[in-house]
C-alpha cells in the first residue's frame, strides 16, 4: 500500500512538474488555442509596484499566458466546467454565451438586440441618401448596386437566448435596422433584407436553422437562400442574363461548413464538435446564365459564406471582396492582402464590372460599406468635375462637391 501511494504521489509531482519542463524546453507538445488574445507585457518592476500590489497583479497575468502546456490545461479545465456545468468560461475577447437547446450567442450581438438604437434620425438618413447616390452614379456607367443585410442571430432566434439576456423583461425599443430599414426603402435603395427574409423563412412549415447552434453568422443554408436572392435580384437589375440559383431542399448532418461553428471553437473545449449541433446544408440548382458577370464585394465577416459559395458554383467570372474595406480577397486567384487605400484607384476597380454588392452585418448599421460609398462618391466627384473642366463649363467646383459628400456622407473610415 505504502508502494502504491508512493508512486501515485511521483506520478503527481511529475505531473505538477511538465508545465515547467515545457516552459524550459519547449520540448512537449502543446495545443494551440482558439481566439485573438493580446499579448501582456511584463510586470513593472520597483518598490513603489511591489508596495501597491501592480508588479504582483502584472506578474499573474504575464505568466498566466506562458505556464507551460498553457493550451492543453485550458482546454481541461474547460471541458471540465461544460460537462459537470453546463458552463462556457469567461474569456477575454469575444464572449461567448450558453443559450437554450445549446445554441450559443456572440455576447455583442445579445447587448445589441436588448439596447435601443443609439444612431441620431439624421445620420441614418444621410447615409442612406449618400447609398442612394451612390446607386444613381453607377447606373449611369452600366453598373447595377445592390445592399446585403445580414441579420442577427439573437434577432431572428431570441427564443433561445440564455436567462441572463432577459428577453421578456426587455422594453418595448426600435433598433438600428428598424430605424434605417425605412429610409432605405424610402430612397428606393436596392435591399435583400436578411433580416425580414430570415423572419419569413424561419416562419416556413419544417423550417430548418438558419443559423448552426455552435456559429455566429448564417449557416451555408440560410447564407445559399440569400444568394438565390442575390442572384435573381442582379438578374432584374443588370437586365442581363446571369447565372441564377434555386435551393430546392436541405440535408442535415454533422458536417461543418465554414464557420458555422466559430462559436465552439472559441470555447476552446477538447472536444468543440460538442457545440456545434446540427448542420444544415442546402440542395442547390444552378440556372446557367449566357453572361457571367464580374462582380465587387464590399462586406463585414458574414460575406465570405455567401462568397465561398458563389465561387463553388460559378456564378461569376471573377470577383474581388473589400473586407471591412481594409483588405482585400481575389477569386480565381487565391491571395488576399491589405488594401493601401491610397494607391487605390476605385474608379479603375469598376472597370467591366457588372454590379457592386455591399453587405453589411445588421450590428454594423448604418455603417454601409465601411467608408467605401463616401470614398467612390468622392471618386465620382472629382472625375465628373473634371469632365465638366474639360468641356469648359465653368460652373462645376469640384471641391464643393467633395465637401457636399464628406458632410452628408457617412462615417469617418476606421
Amino acid at each position: 500500500m505504502k508502494r502504491l501511494l508512493l508512486v501515485a504521489a511521483l506520478l503527481f509531482c511529475l505531473f505538477l512538474a511538465l508545465p515547467l519542463v515545457q516552459m524550459a524546453t519547449g520540448r512537449l507538445p502543446d495545443v494551440p488555442l482558439a481566439g485573438v488574445e493580446t499579448p501582456t507585457a511584463g510586470p513593472a518592476v520597483g518598490a513603489r509596484a511591489w508596495w501597491n500590489g501592480t508588479m504582483q497583479t502584472d506578474f499573474d497575468a504575464w505568466l498566466a499566458q506562458r505556464v507551460g502546456l498553457r493550451g492543453a490545461l485550458v482546454r481541461t479545465a474547460n471541458q471540465i466546467r461544460y460537462v459537470l456545468f453546463r458552463e462556457l468560461p469567461k474569456r477575454s475577447g469575444t464572449q461567448v454565451l450558453l443559450g437554450r437547446e445549446g445554441m450559443l450567442y456572440e455576447k455583442v450581438y445579445v447587448d445589441a438586440y436588448n439596447a435601443n438604437g443609439q444612431r441620431p434620425a439624421r445620420e441614418l438618413a444621410n447615409v442612406s441618401a449618400s447609398t442612394k447616390r451612390l446607386q444613381n452614379r453607377l447606373a449611369r456607367d452600366g453598373i447595377a448596386f445592390l445592399l446585403v443585410i445580414a441579420p442577427s442571430k439573437a434577432e431572428i432566434y431570441p427564443e433561445f437566448l440564455p436567462p441572463e439576456a432577459d428577453v421578456a423583461g426587455r422594453p418595448a425599443r426600435r433598433s438600428n435596422y428598424q430605424n434605417f430599414i425605412e429610409h432605405l426603402r424610402r430612397d428606393g435603395v436596392h435591399v435583400v433584407d436578411g433580416h425580414a427574409l430570415f423572419q419569413e423563412w424561419k416562419r416556413e412549415p419544417g423550417a430548418p436553422r438558419l443559423f448552426a447552434n455552435g456559429g455566429t453568422h448564417w449557416n451555408e443554408y440560410g447564407a445559399a437562400r440569400i444568394v438565390a436572392e442575390i442572384t435573381r435580384r442582379l438578374r432584374d437589375l443588370t437586365g442581363k442574363d446571369l447565372p441564377t440559383t434555386e435551393i430546392v431542399g436541405a440535408v442535415t448532418n454533422r458536417t461543418i461548413v465554414g464557420e458555422d461553428n466559430d462559436l465552439g471553437e472559441l470555447a476552446n473545449l477538447w472536444s468543440p464538435r460538442l457545440l456545434a449541433g446540427p448542420q444544415v446544408h442546402p440542395v442547390t440548382e444552378v440556372r446557367p446564365g449566357a453572361h457571367v458577370p464580374d462582380l465587387l464585394f464590399v462586406g463585414d465577416s458574414f460575406v465570405f459564406t455567401l462568397t465561398n459559395f458563389m465561387d463553388r458554383h460559378g456564378l461569376y467570372r471573377k470577383r474581388n471582396t473589400y473586407y471591412y474595406y481594409n483588405r482585400e480577397y481575389f477569386w480565381p486567384e487565391a491571395p488576399n492582402a491589405p488594401l493601401d487605400k491610397r494607391q487605390l484607384d476605385l474608379l479603375a476597380e469598376l472597370q467591366g464590372r457588372d454590379a457592386v454588392v455591399v453587405e453589411v452585418g445588421e450590428y454594423w448599421l448604418p455603417r454601409v460599406g465601411f467608408g467605401f460609398v463616401r470614398d467612390l462618391l468622392r471618386a465620382y466627384a472629382r472625375y465628373d468635375a473634371a469632365r465638366e473642366g474639360a468641356k469648359g463649363g465653368g460652373g462645376s467646383n469640384i471641391q464643393s462637391s467633395i465637401s457636399n459628400i464628406q458632410s452628408s456622407s457617412e462615417q469617418p473610415v476606421e
